[in-house]
Order: structure tokens, then sequence, then C-alpha cells
């Protein structure tokens, strides 16, 4: 058996050469994250907010203060209750900045007006005195 003599390309149609790999490696150090991520205070806008309802609590404590003495206490809780729930999903939807005043206000409204920490005792014990 003899082993026939290799074929005679022409020099274009030449057997093919090994392509060129180039790897190229870009090493960027990524920036580590935060251990500990406070963005979820939103300070600023929190500070801003409640420097606004520090004029706008009172006059919602007034009201409050008003359902308290001419209604019943429980009356004056639900009012502050729904008023506070309704701001917090507000705020939630919208993301403004009148919302979170509106937030801040209700909430140190009815805390100036209501006795929190005695309903509080209340609501823990059971017990009125």
């Amino acid at each position: 058996m003899t082993i026939p003599p290799p074929p005679n390309y022409p020099p274009s149609m030449g057997p093919r050469q090994a392509p060129e790999v180039t790897v190229v490696l870009q090493t960027e150090v990524m920036p580590e994250p935060a251990r500990w991520d406070w963005s979820w205070l939103q300070i600023g806008r929190n500070t801003k907010g409640l420097l606004v309802s520090v004029v706008t609590a009172p006059i919602w404590a007034a009201a409050l203060r008003d359902v308290r003495t001419e209604q019943h206490q429980s009356g004056a809780w639900f009012m502050a209750g729904a008023a506070v729930c309704v701001a917090l999903w507000l705020d939630n939807r919208r993301k403004r900045f009148l919302t979170r005043v509106l937030v801040w206000t209700t909430a140190l409204g009815a805390f100036g007006a209501l006795s929190v920490f005695s309903t509080l005792v209340t609501l823990m014990t059971g017990s009125r005195s």
C-alpha cells in the first residue's frame, strides 16, 4: 500500500491556518455594597416633612381633642387611626413631599391629642386604672 503524495494546492487555496484567538480580560473592581444600608430611612425627606408638620400637626391635634371631648376617646382613636392609614397609603402610592408631610401631621397630631401610653397599657393589660 502506497501513500499518495500530498495534493498540490494553489497558493490562494492552501490549507487553512489556525485562527488567532485574542483574549482580553477587563478586571474592573466593583465597589462593595455598603454593609449597612440606611437609605430606607430617607433622612432628608423625613426631616423636611417633620419640620413642616410641626406647624400643621397642632391643627389636627385640636380636631382630635374636640372629637375626644364631644364624642368619646374611642371615636378619636378611630379617626386618628383611619387618617394615619390613609396618609400612609397615599405616601406609599404617590411618594411626594406633601404626602410625607401628611403622614407626619397625622402621627404627631395623634400623639399630641390622645393619651398614647395609657391607651397602650390599657390594651396590653386590660386594666383601666
